[in-house]
């Protein structure tokens, strides 16, 4: 209308502005094309291999497998990514970022037909340890290349989102993969829900291949910077390792079983799991969101520990709980507070080493965990084997708990202070 001033435009057609000012905030941030061709990859790849994990068990246990074995068979994915980490490291410091991005979408898809297609265990097992070693390509590049297509400005920012939009396609991808199953099922009801599984198993794969097209437009055209030291330990590492490798025994012994707990022992529905699997991302997201607060109050040790104590309780909620709705309040609680203390756990270990030595501490960091997974893995499925759900989870959780007395004991006496975990301006 002719004579309004634009200060004077009603507050309801304002509303509709929220949106573009969103847009206009993300994309303020100064990213390049470059960014947003690696994101539209990130997502093809993240959504393919979520959807794939998440269905993968509950396929094996279609053919015939047991929590034995997909516990062998967890472990030695997880202890392929311990073979392939650095390799890969150097690897991509001799070829380049781009070349190693682009042979991991081109080698993961055709490693995950293969899973879709086999049957046997020791080919599963073998398969799933190659697995890992391709999924190092991602994992490795990642941040560097994350690195290298921002700026100081925008480089929190960029992380957070990708983050973020990462689970948030993670839970996106369980939902789907939790009805497509069904819908085959409809449209063809002479197939085996096995078979339905492996359609959509191989659809995943195809999505993975699908972002080889925006990383062939990637330049990153610089390459890893060599360290110049090769090698130092630093001595926080000796209190802060045996702390963190507990805790991630306690952690890894539950959530690769996660689905199979919720089909196996609370005979939940594949398209309810799918529905559990969505909220359990977005409680990760909210979860993330909070932990600046927490920390921020409570300091990093004290607020770590607590999240801890809380993930005991969870857990041990989850063995006593008879029936579908308290399994799911705890479970979502399991899920919060297990990725709230994530990050107060990093920002730790980086504000205690020399700056110099943070990325080999952040390197043998990930080699324990990933070696405490590997072993968590295999053994803790074959005790769901033999004695039950509900006592391991018991088991599981007093280990927890002892992981949060020891992260106190060993913890406690470190220089943090509240007003160390400070939230990004960016936010």
């Amino acid at each position: 209308m002719p004579g309004i001033l634009p200060n004077e435009i009603s507050p309801r057609l304002a509303r509709f502005s929220a949106a573009p000012k969103l847009w206009c905030w993300i994309t303020g941030k100064d990213f390049g094309r470059e960014f947003w061709i690696f994101f539209v990859a990130a997502l093809c790849y993240e959504f393919g291999v979520a959807m794939f994990l998440f269905l993968y068990n509950l396929f094996l246990l279609d053919i015939g497998f047991n929590e034995r074995q997909l516990g062998l068979i967890a472990g030695a994915m997880t202890f392929g990514g311990v073979v392939g980490t650095i390799p890969t490291g150097l690897l991509a410091q001799r070829a380049g970022l781009r070349r190693v991005l682009l042979g991991g979408f081109l080698l993961t898809p055709l490693v995950l037909v293969a899973r879709a297609l086999a049957t046997g265990e020791q080919v599963q097992i073998a398969l799933a340890f190659l697995t890992g070693l391709c999924i190092c390509f991602w994992a490795v590049c990642f941040s560097p290349s994350v690195a290298k297509l921002t700026t100081g400005k925008n480089r929190t920012f960029a992380f957070s989102l990708l983050l973020s939009v990462g689970i948030g396609v993670s839970g996106i991808a369980g939902l789907v993969g939790g009805f497509l199953p069904g819908w085959f099922l409809a449209g063809s009801p002479s197939m085996q829900p096995a078979n339905a599984k492996r359609v959509v198993l191989l659809l995943c794969c195809a999505v993975v291949a699908l972002g080889t097209l925006p990383v062939t437009r990637l330049k990153l055209q610089a390459e890893l910077e060599t360290q110049k030291r090769l090698w130092s330990f630093d001595p926080f590492l000796f209190r802060f390792l045996p702390a963190m490798a507990l805790w991630s025994l306690a952690a890894a012994s539950f959530t690769p079983f996660a689905t199979a707990f919720l089909s196996r022992h609370v005979h939940v529905s594949l398209p309810n799991i799918g529905i559990i699997h969505l909220a359990s991302q977005l409680a990760q997201i909210l979860a993330i969101l909070m932990a600046p607060k927490v920390f921020r109050r409570c300091g990093l040790v004290i607020g770590i520990i607590y999240t801890q104590v809380a993930t005991a309780i969870a857990i041990a909620g989850l063995a006593a709980a008879q029936s579908l709705p308290t399994v799911v309040v705890f479970f979502l609680s399991f899920t919060a507070f297990h990725w709230m203390g994530g990050p107060g756990i990093y920002s730790l270990l980086m504000n205690q080493v020399a700056e110099e030595r943070r990325s080999n501490a952040s390197a043998v960091t990930c080699l324990i965990t990933s070696l405490c997974q590997a072993l968590a893995s295999a053994a803790s499925g074959a005790a769901y084997l033999q004695f039950g759900y509900p006592a391991v989870l018991f088991i599981i959780s007093g280990m927890t708990l002892f992981a949060a007395l020891l992260f106190w004991a060993l913890m406690r006496d470190s220089s943090i202070s509240v007003a160390e975990v400070r939230v990004s301006a960016e936010y």
